[in-house]
Order: C-alpha cells, then structure tokens, then sequence
C-alpha cells in the first residue's frame, strides 16, 4: 500500500512542473516573423520588337546598359529574342525605340549561302542619278539617289538573303536590306512596295520592290547604298 502510494505522490510531483512548463511556454510562445515582402521596384516592361538593341533601349530610356542586363539576367547583350520582356528600373512609361541600319546590319546571322571573292553589283533601276555618294560630314549622303517614274521595278543588285523589309527605320520609308556575304549589304528605300519578306533568298536581278516616295523623299527615287564591314561606300565604283 505504501508502495502505491509513494507511486502516486511521484507522477504528481513529475507531472505538476511539467504543465507548468507547458503553460508557461505557450503563454511566452515566440512567433516566428515572415521576412518583409521586398519592395517592388518602379520601373516598365519594355518589349523587344525585331531589330531593336540592348544599347538602344538603354540609350533610349537613359539608364545603364550593364545594370538592365544584371537585372534581367541577361548575360549577352547581343543575344536577345524578339519578344523578350526586358525591366527598365526607374522608368516612368514605355518608349518609342528607334532602329538603325546599323543596327540591323550588324545583328548575328547565319552564314549565308555563298560567299563570292569579286562581286559585280548590277544598276538596281535605270534612271537618272540625282544625288551622289558624299562623306563630308555638313552634307553626308550614304548612297546614291536614282530618279524614275513611280511603281518601277527594283531588282536585287546581287544574290542576297533579306536581313530587313519593312518601314520601321526613320526616314528611309520602305526599305529593304540584302545581305550578300559577312562583309556586303545593299540597301533599297523609300520603296513604294517591298516584294520580298525577311529571311527569304533572293537571285541577282530578281524584282524586290518597286521606287516609290515613302519616308523622308522629295519625289520618287530609289536611295541605294552599299555597305562594306558596315561601312558605306560610293556604289559607283561598284556598279556595272
């Protein structure tokens, strides 16, 4: 009987701190805090519309290029899609980014096709040079103006892959852009009509537009250049 008894006065001595603690912890009970939500940064979505550039956008909206590349995790700058949202920190609205020939004509492309060691570039329309090939810088022309009627037709002044035909670079109206090797590019503007999409091939003498008074244009004419390495050069020391 003793024994029972000793039994029982040592579960309630045991028991009686333990609630104790128990209680005692759940009035004093930690509450683990969720960390602050980070606040959000103010800035826009800027969307990549075909041949824009990392360095314009930045340019363009006036923020850094390597901080937008950081924050969009963007570790090429060169290498970004069509489409592609990319984060411009601190700007207020989303802005109207201009596209250069330059721009287009330095974009990473696939190799083209042929690669010729002498090219002969042919007239891409008969008619009357009206302005010339000029470097100075007060008046800079990059190519040659051709005079002729309206809706004449423009041929490929050499093989080539269309890199650009569209109407998004300023000034030049209808433009198209043929890539003819890593070094060459030919460009036809103030088109009336481009006849060629973007990435098709086109053979030398193949209609591609037709002359027209689009863009920055006084009459009709077909504004021709010739590039080499992105540099312009005279096409009249080219044609034949």
């Amino acid at each position: 009987m003793g024994g029972k008894l000793n039994d029982k006065i040592f579960l309630i001595l045991f028991f009686i701190p333990a609630v104790f603690f128990l209680n005692t912890c759940a009035r004093h009970k930690v509450l683990l805090e969720k960390p602050s939500p980070t606040p959000e940064r103010k800035g826009v979505y800027h969307v990549l519309e075909r041949h824009q550039t990392l360095y314009r956008i930045c340019k363009t909206y006036e923020v850094d290029l390597k901080e937008v590349s950081s924050f969009n995790g963007i570790s090429d700058p060169n290498r970004i899609q069509t489409g592609q949202r990319i984060f411009i920190p601190g700007a207020k609205k989303v802005l109207k980014v201009e596209i250069y020939i330059e721009d287009v004509v330095a974009e990473p492309e696939e190799k083209v096709k042929i690669v010729y060691k002498k090219f002969d570039f042919i007239w891409p329309i008969e008619g009357k040079v009206s302005d010339v090939f000029e470097e100075v810088e007060d008046r800079r022309h990059q190519g040659i103006d051709i005079s002729s009627p309206l809706g004449t037709p423009i041929r490929a002044s050499h093989n080539g892959m269309v890199i650009y035909s569209n109407n998004t670079i300023k000034g030049y109206g209808n433009l198209i852009i043929l890539r003819h090797s890593e070094e060459y590019v030919t460009v036809y503007a103030h088109n009336q009509v481009n006849l060629v999409e973007e990435g098709t091939w086109v053979e030398k003498g193949q209609f591609i537009g037709k002359v027209g008074q689009t863009g920055r244009a006084s009459g009709p004419h077909l504004h021709f250049e010739i590039r080499k390495n992105n540099k312009t050069l005279d096409p009249m020391l080219f044609l034949k």
